[in-house]
Formats: structure tokens, sequence, C-alpha cells
């Protein structure tokens, strides 16, 4: 990916456009997961990447690429006034989730469990809510995640264990049940 980046810096269409079409979609789930907003998402990502187009020139690539952008976005959704209280599927999160061998039962009985630790998100600080969409939803590693939130690994990690202890405590207090493990 490195090379990708050296050759977009020095002007190669066709590299960023690679680079656009890897990191587009973890970047999507991460925004779709803070928005809630199919076309505020679509309208973000591409601001995103927009912004890191126009600074090509000076980016650092000892930085992760989808750090950086999902550093952006943040900060973009922010601006936005978009800061919402739980995270949420969008309607069609079946194409996110769905792999082709499960039944439609078991995708719903799935979506419906992941509906209810989405109500939870509640009860959890911004930066639970970063990281876990981020992780889970972004599929991006610990690394990338405290390179995007500008905190240390160690630290990522702890956010990452105290929100899912809480979420798991809330979802057993709520529901009456063990989540899946």
């Amino acid at each position: 990916m490195i090379d990708l980046i050296q050759s977009a810096k020095a002007g190669d269409k066709n590299a960023f456009n690679q680079l656009y079409s890897e990191l587009y979609t973890p970047l999507y789930r991460f925004v779709m997961s803070r928005t809630h907003n199919h076309e505020k998402a679509l309208d973000i990502c591409q601001e995103t990447f927009i912004k890191w187009y126009q600074s090509l020139e000076t980016y650092e690539v000892k930085m992760k690429p989808l750090s950086y952008l999902m550093m952006i976005a943040m900060r973009l959704i922010i601006n936005d006034g978009r800061k919402k209280g739980t995270v949420m599927l969008p309607e069609d999160a079946e194409e996110f989730i769905a792999d082709e061998s499960e039944s439609i039962e078991e995708l719903l009985d799935f979506k419906g469990e992941i509906d209810k630790i989405h109500e939870l998100f509640e009860y959890l600080n911004e930066d639970q809510k970063n990281v876990l969409s981020m992780r889970y939803v972004a599929d991006a590693d610990t690394e990338t995640i405290a390179e995007a939130l500008e905190k240390s690994i160690a630290n990522i990690r702890q956010i990452e264990s105290r929100a899912l202890k809480k979420i798991r405590e809330l979802y057993q207090e709520i529901h009456g049940e063990k989540g899946r493990k």
C-alpha cells in the first residue's frame, strides 16, 4: 500500500483510485455506524476522500491511510453535528453482514440480536462508541484505531475491553440472557 500512496502522491490518479477502492468500504461502514443516514454517510465519505486527495502532498506515510481517513471523517461528523447516542444498522445491512451460506432466518435472528446490542450503545461514552464502531463495523485493527483516535494501543484495548464488558452486563441485565460469544 505504501507504493500506491507514493504513486498517488506523485500524481498517479490510478493509484489513488485503487486506494479509494480498497479503503472506501471500511470507511463507509464506520461513517454509517455513526451517522445512521446513507446519504449523509456517502457525503462524508466523499468529502473525506476529497480532503485526503487535496492533502496528499503533505500526508505522512507513517500513519495508516485508514486511520487518517477515519480521523478526517470523525471531524466531519462532529462538525456536521451528527453525534447521536445510538448506533443502528443501516436498513440494507444484510449486504454487510450476510454470508451467502446463511439462511434468511439465521440472518434475521442475528440482526435482531445486533439490534438489541446497538440499543446499549447509548450507555457508552464517545470513545467507546468510536472504538467499537471502528473495530466491529469498519473491521479496523487496534493500531489503526489508536492512530485514528490519537491514543495509545494500550488505551484502545482498555477502552474496548471496558465497553464490551459494559455491553455484556447491560445486555444480560436488560434481556435476561447471555449474549453470543
